[in-house]
């Protein structure tokens, strides 16, 4: 399983990017592409559905996006198809079956 080791991975910029631009912080930042199709799938989805989802797997995506690049900073290796929102994880583990999460418990 390939791993990200980022430590100068910025958790603002991650969110700020996510949130203003597509979710793009999650490819830019902390280098996880396949999260990012995932998470954008998955708010297109909700959005056609329904607005509230979508807008709600999207705020979901910015915290993701900004744990992610604390827990990068930190140090940490992280798994390229690993959530550190465990609600955004259990969305998109519908459409990712290769999506991992330490906190899902």
């Amino acid at each position: 399983m390939t791993t990200i080791k980022k430590p100068d991975a910025n958790p603002i910029a991650a969110a700020l990017l996510t949130w203003f631009v597509l979710g793009i912080g999650h490819v830019v930042i902390n280098g996880q592409s396949n999260k990012w199709v995932m998470t954008l799938i998955a708010t297109i989805i909700g959005s056609i559905l329904c607005v509230l989802p979508g807008i709600v797997i999207a705020i979901l995506s910015v915290i993701d996006s900004y744990q992610t690049a604390v827990r990068l900073q930190a140090g940490e290796e992280i798994p390229v198809n690993e959530y550190s929102n465990a609600m955004l994880y259990k969305v998109c583990r519908l459409i990712d079956k290769n999506a991992t999460c330490k906190s899902a418990g």
